[in-house]
């Protein structure tokens, strides 16, 4: 049975895997404690929630990621496109003013969600009647990406899960990686068909209260494997492994889990090769970045150290049944994300 809302009545949240969509993560109805079990104040919930999707695609020729963000009581959308041939990028970033549009829908399956300013105008819109999905970004009053995809055609396996997060908070996450992409995109004055260029979506929807300061990595290919089956892969460590974990690999929208990740990476230069392996030995990938988009700010009150980068995998994943998904040069991101949220 699909939920209305994510938060029970009595203030409290499920934990665990969801099979159907959970409508409204109506966050300010949770019953938020501090770390001695002490009720907080609604105000509280409010400072201390964070929100966002982050969407995009990645092809043989260009890599596009795409983020609408709530956290520090402030709005932000960030927007890049990466020509993976000529390693041309064109990017845009904007935080919500005075008088600028900025609505992020809390239900990761309906409802729209719209940020504009400083000549960017970025609308993630999703129809929970076929569970679809449409982004298009402008950029001023030019079209850059308009881009769909659909959860049902063909039939996926979302990602729902929710996990307690230190003392008192929680996180729920939404994903999907490795879907067909429509649309178009038009980069350097040329129009290109995301269908044409082998393009294939990601999405990720997370929301709760997460620890005051979070550090994460994350992975995610979305692409095809040499004989033509759509692959996805979403990793991570440092925020959703309490009881349940979110790595999980999709062979044709079809989900396994993919067991406990480690990263491994030159801290002195993100941009060298990374290797991400599994607790169970059967997963072992090279990652090769191409480009990145990152944030520094380590001198503010809510400081961050953000690096996403985007490139290929190599390498290999054992399914559950002994079968081995071999990987050359397909395309995704990996990530690494310290934050002081509030």
């Amino acid at each position: 049975m699909n939920r209305k809302t994510l938060i029970q009545q009595d203030g409290t949240i499920p934990f665990g895997f969801f099979e159907n969509p959970i409508g409204t993560v109506n966050y300010l109805d949770f019953s938020l404690r501090s770390p001695f079990r002490e009720l907080l104040p609604s105000a509280q919930r409010e400072k201390q929630f964070v929100h966002f999707h982050f969407l995009g695609f990645a092809s043989p020729k260009f890599i596009a990621g795409c983020s609408l963000s709530y956290a520090k009581g402030e709005t932000t959308a960030f927007f890049y496109l990466f020509d993976r041939q000529s390693r041309q990028m064109i990017k845009r970033g904007c935080k919500a003013r005075d008088g600028d549009i900025a609505t992020i829908t809390l239900n990761p399956d309906d409802g729209v969600s719209h940020i504009s300013g400083k000549g960017m105008d970025v609308q993630f819109i999703s129809d929970k009647k076929d569970r679809k999905k449409r982004l298009k970004v402008n950029f001023d009053g030019a079209s850059v990406l308009n881009m769909e995809f659909s959860e049902t055609t063909p039939s996926f396996d979302t990602l729902r899960l929710c996990t307690p997060t230190g003392p008192s908070g929680w996180t729920y996450c939404q994903k999907v990686a490795g879907i067909p992409a429509v649309g178009d995109i038009t980069f350097d004055g040329q129009k290109y068909d995301l269908e044409e260029i082998g393009a294939f979506a990601h999405h990720d929807f997370t929301a709760g209260f997460l620890r005051r300061d979070t550090f994460w990595n994350w992975a995610c290919i979305t692409g095809q494997d040499a004989s033509g089956r759509a692959i996805g892969l979403n990793l991570s460590n440092g925020v959703n492994e309490t009881g349940f974990s979110e790595n999980v690999l999709w062979v044709d929208g079809k989900r396994e889990p993919a067991g406990l990740i480690f990263f491994d990476y030159d801290i002195e230069d993100l941009s060298r090769t990374w290797t991400i392996s599994s607790d169970t030995q059967n997963l072992n990938l090279k990652f090769h970045p191409e480009g990145h988009y990152s944030a520094f700010n380590s001198t503010s009150s809510t400081p961050t150290d953000f690096t996403q980068l985007f490139g290929y995998f190599e390498g290999s994943f054992t399914l559950s049944d002994g079968s081995k998904i071999y990987l050359d040069k397909i395309a995704g991101f990996c990530e690494r994300q310290y934050s002081v949220w509030w």
